[in-house]
């Protein structure tokens, strides 16, 4: 059940960062009630904190959006620490391919129709993270 409404939550997530490239706080505030009501795992504060620190940093050198830094923040409530690099690799790799898709895209269609900048990332976010929630909650189901 937690994986499920989880997936749905992150994909609700994706659709909305891909179209508007913006991630809302009610959705975010679901995705929060989601982790610490629904999910057989424990809670990592830990992680959370650690996540939501560099998210702020890499914020400040405006790398990345504070939606995308809350969104990682919060699914990292159910990461162990040990498991956090997993998913930034992940999370990473997914984001190059995305970020090489846009340029290809723009290359090939010479900035004609691209009326939003930046790149979705939390797209990448969902896949990374998901993953590693998803690997370690089948241990638990």
């Amino acid at each position: 059940m937690y994986l499920l409404v989880l997936a749905i939550v992150c994909l609700v997530i994706t659709i909305t960062d891909f179209r508007y490239r913006t991630i809302h706080n009610s959705t975010l505030l679901v995705l929060l009630l989601v982790q610490c009501f629904l999910s057989p795992i424990d809670i990592h504060i830990a992680t959370f904190l650690l996540v939501l620190s560099i998210g702020l940093l890499i914020y400040a050198l405006i790398w990345i959006g504070a939606g995308d830094i809350k969104y990682a923040a919060i699914l990292s409530l159910t990461i162990p620490l040990n498991l956090l690099p997993w998913a930034y690799v992940i999370t990473g790799f997914v984001g190059g391919i995305i970020a090489v898709i846009y340029w290809l895209s723009r290359k090939l269609l010479s900035n004609s129709c691209h009326s939003q900048e930046g790149i979705p990332y939390g797209i990448a976010i969902s896949v990374g993270f998901y993953l590693v929630i998803f690997t370690q909650s089948a241990l638990h189901i």
